[in-house]
């Protein structure tokens, strides 16, 4: 057994998805999510910042919380960067976005995916690598959604900018014969219902949430990491505006938010 907390984090508020449906997975868990708000997004900066900035938070959370695993909450710095950090901390066990595109490939039947990503997601080495080894015949569509993570960090919910964004992104998609859409980036979960709206009812929609959650109460059992708390805790760090955080994701967190803490990284 093991008391200490599991650190989440991502750049903004992305990570949230995977943070609630770790506290659904694992109800006795104390949990600290580490919002990069200052450093977002993490999409369009090249693989060493994305390093060096992943490095950091891991290091912070270690030296003032003592985690007892890291949850890289974001699929872009989990392929630029999870094998650089396990490096980094052999000492604690890493986990990171478990890839969509194999869950994808393997519901589809029309052989046609499609997955909305950041631009460092879908041009990495390590994605690319995923669409060979799991795709098995599957034609991916790779749409690049450039101001999707910008729409969510602001709140902007069911506005008409984000209704626009995301259509504009869905029709090309229109034309082809995909269907499962999958959402390469943490931050589109948390507009799912906004783009399952808009979506053609004979496309399924995909995220890793689940399953990263799943993965976080394997591995802490096999470690023996297990917490028996019986009142966990939640903190919440923002290295950025500390009330704008709390008034975006008030909503998203439903009475879980609690204990937010204000940081600054260069």
């Amino acid at each position: 057994m093991n008391n200490y907390p599991i650190g989440v984090f991502d750049s903004g508020i992305g990570g949230l998805g995977i943070f609630k449906e770790i506290i659904a997975e694992l109800p006795h868990e104390s949990l600290i999510y580490f919002a990069d708000s200052n450093r977002c997004p993490y999409g369009t900066r090249d693989q060493k910042d994305v390093q060096e900035i992943i490095q950091s938070i891991v290091q912070y959370l270690i030296d003032h919380y003592k985690i007892k695993m890291a949850v890289v909450a974001c699929n872009t710095a989990t392929v630029s960067g999870i094998s650089y950090l396990r490096e980094k901390f052999p000492q604690i066990p890493i986990v990171g976005v478990v890839p969509v595109i194999k869950p994808a490939s393997a519901l589809s039947q029309t052989k046609e995916i499609a997955c909305f990503a950041t631009e460092n997601t879908t041009n990495s080495e390590a994605h690319l690598k995923l669409i060979e080894e799991f795709a098995n015949g599957v034609h991916v569509y790779n749409i690049i959604c450039y101001d999707l993570v910008h729409l969510v960090e602001e709140g902007l919910f069911q506005s008409e900018a984000l209704k626009s964004a995301i259509l504009k992104y869905i029709e090309p998609l229109l034309e082809t014969q995909i269907d499962v859409l999958a959402l390469g980036c943490t931050h589109y979960t948390l507009i799912q219902e906004e783009i399952r709206s808009l979506l053609p009812e004979n496309i399924q929609l995909m995220d890793s949430n689940i399953p990263v959650a799943r993965q976080v109460k394997r591995v802490l059992t096999e470690q023996n990491l297990l917490c028996d708390q019986k009142n966990p805790e939640y903190h919440y760090i923002v290295n950025g505006d500390p009330k704008h955080f709390e008034q975006i994701v008030k909503p998203i967190l439903n009475g879980l938010l609690t204990n937010i803490q204000s940081v600054q990284f260069k």
